[in-house]
């Protein structure tokens, strides 16, 4: 299984369930589900998942493919079983994600079982087939931790779910992180303790085309009772019953590094302070593009927005 950069401490705390099994061995899933699942070990002493179904686990009309990950379906005998046997036993820790993963399909799914269970294999093919896997720095996850906030909380309650996701676009390489009809948003968080400050990290993300553009400051704490990526992408992901924004919103959060499936150890807890609403206009403290030389490509510049009282305005004026 090809992993760059791989997350090396995805399961570092979690017990191996096949270490103590021997070649042509298995043992019961603890948990608790409606079919037989049973963690393996075949004649080649490979990892392996089976799991025992009623249903004709029938074969999806595109051949799932993941790599380093064999996948057996057998249909010669009652119950039918569905067969994972991994390659390369270094890569236990994410076939043991995955292997959860559907073990969780069954938990969470009484009817059309086969038809979730083959959707998620087919997710995890699309999944492993990406290379980026990584420890988000914290710089990284407070940024995204920021517009997730601003999405759930703000955004959301006001335009929709559809109208939010759709309108989150920072994720797609956009200037500004939301761009809605009627105005444009640019999301900045900065540590409460380390004062009033903000990184704007490109000449446009405060110049746009859209007006008004308003930057939403975000005042962030470090706090084990505050919520990490993995709770917001969970709490707003549970309130979305339209699929294709539930997809469109898994893929934009997966853009910034961070997936659902693969529990990051490292994520911190972050309190969101205050946020502070400020229109961007004449005599704000941006550079504007017509004062940059088109031969500039990249710039970075803080702004210190303790002086910046004149541009406030009130998030509820805004939405």
């Amino acid at each position: 299984m090809k992993m760059v950069n791989m997350v090396k401490t995805l399961s570092s705390t979690k017990n191996n369930p096949w270490l103590n099994l021997d070649r042509l061995s298995r043992i019961r899933v603890k948990e608790s589900i409606k079919y037989n699942a049973f963690w393996i070990v075949d004649a080649l002493n490979q990892y392996g998942l089976m799991i025992q179904c009623d249903e004709d686990f029938m074969a999806p009309i595109r051949e799932i493919k993941l790599s380093g990950i064999q996948i057996q379906l057998d249909h010669t005998s009652a119950p039918n079983k569905l067969i994972l046997l991994l390659k390369e036993q270094k890569d236990w820790e994410i076939f043991f994600i995955l292997c959860n993963d559907l073990i969780n399909v069954f938990k969470e799914h009484d009817e059309d079982i086969i038809i979730n269970v083959m959707k998620r294999l087919e997710r995890w093919q699309n999944l492993l087939r990406k290379s980026i896997f990584r420890i988000m720095s914290k710089e990284e996850q407070m940024g995204l931790f920021s517009e997730l906030k601003v999405l759930r909380d703000y955004i959301i309650p006001v335009y929709g779910y559809f109208t939010g996701v759709h309108g989150w676009v920072g994720a797609l390489g956009d200037k500004q992180d939301f761009l809605f009809e009627n105005l444009a948003i640019e999301v900045k968080s900065f540590r409460m303790t380390s004062g009033n400050s903000v990184w704007i990290s490109s000449k446009e993300q405060l110049n746009s085309e859209k007006k008004p553009l308003y930057l939403f400051a975000c005042a962030l704490n470090e706090s084990g009772s505050g919520e990490s990526i993995a709770d917001l992408v969970q709490s707003i992901t549970g309130q979305i019953e339209n699929e294709s924004i539930s997809t469109e919103f898994i893929e934009k959060v997966e853009r910034y590094g961070y997936f659902p499936e693969l529990a990051q150890e490292s994520l911190s807890k972050f309190l969101l302070e205050k946020v502070n609403g400020y229109e961007v206009r004449d005599g704000f403290p941006n550079i504007a593009l017509h004062h940059v030389s088109p031969l500039i490509t990249n710039m970075k510049y803080s702004i210190d927005l303790s002086g910046c009282s004149q541009f406030k305005v009130s998030i509820n004026s805004i939405l």
